[in-house]
């Protein structure tokens, strides 16, 4: 077994998502494929290099890949990650407008699978590691208790409105047959098919969704971190961040003088 595949099988069974093991893996294996060594030296010279190359995000992203490469080796090496700042307003918002546009058109499509799919998603909140989790059966049951970030147990409820509105389409077995990339790629088919734009669909846009959308009915912070499953409230208020667009708007209506 090669270190990358020693790598691949402890992330595993530490639990991390399918889409974060082929992310910190990628990140490694382009790290190592410029000739960089598992040392402090070569950590810090490729630190400068790549902060000077792609977005203080991505570079974050990367070294938190390399740290737990380093862990995994049994390495005592940790680089420190870049500090980003997470802006107070989003670009990419998926509006009410655009969902009951993509819906009508899935329905009109008879494109039932992702149909359902698209609103356990909206109606629920759930990260796409823990969507594949779920079956027919929960859905009728009315709640899954779901495995979700660190192998902790939440329970997951399903409204009566989503259950009637899928009870028709759902076939025994998982609902979600596929993983996140295949998901993205066929979310950004369906925005050209439907004339929506490409930024606000992909599958986490779905979470922040139901996330304001849930805020907005209940006004109730502590009842939607909850149901995200974070362990801090700060997280949940990120879902919480307006438009770009909306925040344009507002200035504009209190500013006239």
């Amino acid at each position: 077994m090669t270190k990358i595949e020693k790598f691949e099988s402890w992330l595993k069974a530490k639990g991390y998502s399918q889409a974060t093991v082929v992310s910190y893996i990628a990140s490694v294996r382009h790290y190592l494929a410029q000739g960089y060594k598992m040392t402090i030296p070569d950590l810090c010279s490729w630190k400068e290099a790549e902060t000077g190359r792609v977005s203080a995000g991505t570079v974050s992203l990367r070294i938190h890949a390399l740290n737990k490469y380093a862990e995994c080796l049994g390495l005592d090496i940790r680089l420190k990650p870049l500090k980003v700042d997470v802006p107070d307003y989003v670009d990419d918002e998926l509006t009410p407008a655009m969902y009951k546009r993509l819906m009508e058109g899935l329905l009109e499509d008879k494109n039932h699978e992702w149909y359902c799919i698209i609103k356990v998603l909206a109606c629920t909140g759930v990260r796409i590691s823990e969507a594949i989790q779920i079956e027919a059966w929960h859905i009728r049951q009315g709640y899954i208790d779901i495995i979700g970030k660190g192998d902790k147990v939440r329970r997951v409820w399903f409204s009566a409105s989503l259950r009637k509105d899928i009870e028709h389409f759902l076939k025994d077995g998982r609902i979600i047959k596929h993983d996140q990339r295949y998901i993205r790629s066929y979310l950004h088919r369906l925005a050209v098919r439907y004339r929506l734009p490409k930024e606000p669909m992909h599958p986490h846009a779905f979470r922040a969704f139901f996330a304001r959308r849930v805020y907005e009915k209940c006004k109730d912070l502590q009842f939607l971190q909850k149901l995200l499953g974070h362990a801090s409230i700060k997280t949940t208020m990120r879902y919480l961040r307006k438009s770009s667009k909306g925040m344009r708007r507002r200035i504009s209506q209190i500013v006239d003088w």
